[in-house]
């Protein structure tokens, strides 16, 4: 009751809303700036030539870039404000130390995963509503092959079930938040800056994305989570790899760096 009292209270905190209001922004001006808001296709051309689903694939590429701040924002730093105000001295007194640090993690990855899913669904309604919800056939579009629609990871299941595939997208953005968050609460283990916490998911996704990039496998930048139709040679392995060693990795931090009676960790 407790776990589920605290998880009430961040979803509608401003820390939670205030992001959610910004990847919506992001979103719109990602959709005005790259397709068109009047659905009318160009003269002889298919009447779902504009539609849902390629209007929302197209909205996603400049919130790839927000989205682990969107993760972190609402409670990624919740461990640590508890921690620097006393308030773990509390709770320890309520439950184990294991049963604390396990509630904070998992609401921190559900946090950052529905602070990510959530815009990405909204947004979705909105696409739905204002286009048609429809693909037009292969010969409607400017493609000459079928995989040109939506390239890379997942590509194969966009014409022949859209709705799927969007659904599917908003998973892996779930996943992605889940991720970033648990991150940023990995970090708690060896700082004391709230700030830090905060911002280094986005600082790292940056980081990692440069390093690839200059590596020449900028395929394995783990923002294409979010896009992978913007990477052709994204696969399932691709994808899901780096993102499943980023989470790893963070859980150790979590469950192996935080001790009890570190006066530094909890005290």
């Amino acid at each position: 009751m407790f776990r589920l009292k605290e998880f009430s209270h961040v979803v509608f905190s401003k820390m939670f809303i205030v992001p959610f209001f910004i990847s919506l922004g992001l979103l719109f001006l990602s959709l005005r700036q790259f397709y068109p808001l009047d659905p009318t296709p160009p003269l002889g051309w298919h009447p779902s030539f504009f539609n849902a689903y390629d209007a929302w694939r197209v909205a996603i590429d400049i919130f790839v870039l927000f989205a682990p701040l969107a993760a972190t924002l609402p409670y990624a730093d919740s461990y640590l404000r508890d921690r620097n105000q006393g308030f773990a001295r509390y709770a320890l007194l309520r439950m184990t130390h294991s049963r604390y640090i396990t509630g904070k993690f998992v609401i921190n990855g559900l946090v950052g995963g529905i602070a990510v899913a959530l815009p990405m669904i909204v947004f979705f309604g909105f696409t739905l509503a204002m286009y048609p919800r429809t693909l037009p056939p292969l010969s409607g579009t400017p493609y000459s092959e079928e995989w040109m629609r939506s390239p890379g990871f997942l590509g194969t299941i966009y014409a022949p079930h859209p709705n799927f595939y969007i659904f599917a997208r908003i998973i892996l953005g779930f996943l992605f938040g889940f991720t970033n968050a648990t991150l940023g609460m990995a970090v708690c283990s060896f700082v004391r800056s709230r700030y830090v916490v905060l911002a280094f998911p986005f600082t790292f996704s940056l980081i990692y994305n440069f390093i690839f990039a200059i590596l020449g496998a900028p395929v394995w930048w783990f923002g294409y989570v979010l896009t992978p139709d913007s990477m052709k040679a994204s696969t399932a392995i691709t994808v899901f790899l780096p993102l499943g060693i980023i989470f790893s990795l963070s859980t150790i931090c979590i469950f192996g760096f935080i001790k009890k009676y570190n006066n530094l960790k909890l005290y």
